[in-house]
């Protein structure tokens, strides 16, 4: 083989090479696949709960309450690309509702109703690694807005937010109080092993 055949058959090659390079690139790193191959974060030692709840709010003068129970469970872990992987958790309400709804008009043309949430399953269950507690204890105290679901013919036709301002002018009714339930303390990995006694006698 002469040298020149033997040139631009390395040339060839290292140009493959760096095509096979940038492809693997992109396949692994920049689209996330890569994620698939990375290992799940540890499970929890408690994968269900049920927490009470109960808002008390005023509606056309009269105080009212309403009582259900949030229920968190997990449901396994989740590839979110070059982010990683993440535990992934569900809630419900025990009523079968989907919100809990404070105020609901039914008229010929339309339904609409006023609800508002109930916390999101990782600060019920304990999980705060992708969430601090700060930032979820935040939005269970956030009652700026409530959510407004309209329904014509049997198809939601809006869903979106109302300040709470807007809300007490236009329906007279206004949030008093959530009592959430607290969160628990759950153990992930390693640490469900060890007795609780133990952990908290070290801080």
């Amino acid at each position: 083989m002469s040298k020149a055949t033997k040139g631009i058959l390395q040339m060839a090659l290292a140009t493959v090479a760096g095509a096979l390079a940038c492809t693997l690139f992109f396949l692994f790193v920049v689209s996330g696949a890569f994620a698939v191959l990375m290992p799940n974060p540890s499970r929890p030692q408690i994968t269900y709960g049920e927490f009470p709840i109960r808002v008390i709010f005023e509606l056309d003068g009269e105080i009212q309450t309403l009582e259900d129970t949030v229920i968190a469970e997990f449901a396994g872990f989740q590839s979110l690309g070059t982010a990683g992987r993440f535990r992934v958790w569900t809630s419900r309400l025990k009523s079968g509702n989907e919100w809990l709804t404070l105020l609901r008009v039914e008229n010929e043309e339309y339904i609409f109703e006023i609800a508002t949430t109930f916390g999101l399953p990782e600060y019920y269950m304990g999980d705060f690694a992708r969430r601090s507690r700060q930032d979820l204890e935040f939005g269970l105290a956030d009652r700026r807005y409530l959510g407004y679901i309209r329904w014509e013919d049997g198809e939601i036709t809006a869903d979106h937010t109302l300040r709470a301002e807007e809300v007490w002018e236009r329906y007279n009714l206004r949030i008093i109080e959530i009592q959430h339930s607290p969160s628990i303390e759950n153990t992930f990995g390693w640490r469900r092993f060890i007795p609780r006694w133990f952990l908290s006698s070290g801080s």
